[in-house]
């Protein structure tokens, strides 16, 4: 048997399935390229070569998207009549736990998996992203800082650790040590748009658009080339204009790089479109008709309920492109899955159905229930996953809520809230204004 680029024994005696696995590696950690397709080499050469099968799944059922069942069933029944070693056949049981619904137990396992084999970085990271998925904020700074100890400065693998750990330490609050660990991993490999996308946050969350602006567009001409993930620090980019106020740079960012390709089916891709085209919708910027052709990719997954966080963007997308019926019926969707068992069941009956419930209430113009709704559940709404920065979509649409329903307390307090965590955002600034305003008019009243 032979040791992958980390030195974790694998189910193959073939040096050439070994060398395609070990690309499939290097191209998972950088969100580069095509993994599945160095997977694909990889069996080619040696069909039982288990561990393969089991990272193939394991990427497949984290892009969150129903159209890779049948794939990821592949993967998983290939898999499991091949050679698997203790630690490959976990791999395999977490991917058969995610496909299954289980992603809290798949990603235990992953964490387990990584702990035991400190050096197992594939582990890690399929851990890592099932963190993110399910909101686990301690567990995305402190799994990677737990591999740390089996790993060299300067070895092959430390620095994606140390991105790992950056973003778990922006989700912590800890952002001068994002900052540092992020800065240093994109030292070693400035390819690595995980950890740019760290810093990115870092930049997010304290409100600082010149500094994020200037990292992300100085180190684009090496992130950006070849990367699955360049859409998402592209999207973060335009957040920092939105910021500024220069919603035509947002709209550019959004044609040219965020959805470059309208009918493009990444439903991760899908998930920022939305989020940029509502945090502009609810500004009153008019986005034209990418609403309806971002709609009309959701549609294939309005009813999936796979994930309630993507649920409530395909709500997003819907209620923007004005298309009513499909927000409802995703929303009945969602009202079927909360009354399933399993962890998106309940996510969904905990946070998204509330938040889904409470965004089509604000286009309806029930903006006193679109307050309420949203005020009650957002304090646990990491529980459906996604980011800090993601999840500001929630807060953002509450206090629009407030401003347009006229609750000037509500705005005021919403705002100043926003203004103590981002002292120095524009952003933050202007909606500040606006509250202030709706108070002063309430009280000319």
């Amino acid at each position: 048997m032979l040791n992958d680029r980390y030195g974790n024994p694998a189910s193959t005696k073939s040096q050439a399935a070994m060398n395609h696995y070990n690309e499939a590696l290097d191209l998972i950690r950088l969100y580069r390229g095509d993994p599945i397709a160095a997977l694909d080499a990889a069996l080619a050469e040696d069909p039982d070569f288990g561990g393969a099968w089991a990272a193939r799944a394991g990427l497949l059922v984290q892009q969150t998207d129903k159209a890779y069942a049948e794939e990821t069933a592949k993967s998983l029944r290939a898999g499991a009549a091949a050679n698997l070693n203790d630690r490959e056949a976990k791999h395999l049981k977490a991917a058969q736990d995610w496909a299954e619904g289980r992603y809290g137990e798949g990603t235990a396992r992953l964490a387990r998996i990584a702990q035991e084999n400190p050096r197992d970085l594939l582990a890690l990271q399929y851990a890592h992203v099932g963190c993110f998925f399910l909101g686990l904020q301690s567990e995305l700074r402190d799994w990677p800082l737990q591999a740390m100890r089996a790993f060299r400065q300067g070895e092959d693998g430390y620095s994606y650790i140390q991105g790992m750990a950056a973003f778990g330490f922006e989700e912590c609050g800890d952002y001068a040590r994002a900052d540092i660990y992020g800065r240093q991993a994109v030292e070693t490999d400035p390819r690595d748009g995980w950890a740019v996308h760290a810093v990115a946050h870092v930049n997010e969350m304290r409100g600082d658009p010149d500094a994020g602006i200037l990292w992300l567009a100085d180190n684009a001409q090496y992130w950006a080339p070849e990367s699955g993930f360049a859409y998402h620090n592209w999207w973060h980019l335009a957040l920092l204009y939105l910021d500024l106020g220069d919603t035509r740079a947002v709209l550019k960012l959004y044609d040219e790089q965020v959805r470059p390709n309208p009918d493009a089916q990444v439903v991760l891709e899908w998930i920022d479109a939305s989020a940029l085209l509502w945090r502009l919708h609810l500004e009153g910027v008019d986005v034209g008709d990418r609403f309806e052709k971002l709609a009309a990719c959701w549609q294939r997954a309005g009813e999936d309920t796979i994930y309630a966080f993507n649920d409530l963007h395909a709500i997003m997308a819907f209620l923007g492109a004005g298309r009513a019926i499909d927000a409802e019926r995703t929303l009945k969707a969602m009202r079927a899955a909360a009354a399933d068992s399993g962890d998106n069941a309940y996510a969904t009956r905990k946070v998204g159905l509330p938040l889904a419930e409470a965004f089509i209430a604000f286009e309806a113009g029930r903006y006193g229930e679109a307050v309420e709704k949203i005020a009650a559940t957002r304090g646990i709404a990491q529980r459906f996953g996604g980011s800090h920065a993601q999840r500001d979509i929630i807060s953002l649409t509450a206090l629009h809520a407030a401003l347009r329903g006229g609750f000037a307390n509500t705005a005021e307090a919403f705002a100043a809230e926003r203004l103590a965590h981002k002292p120095q955002s524009p952003w933050a600034g202007r909606l500040a204004r606006q509250a202030r305003e709706l108070s002063a008019k309430a009280r000319a009243a």
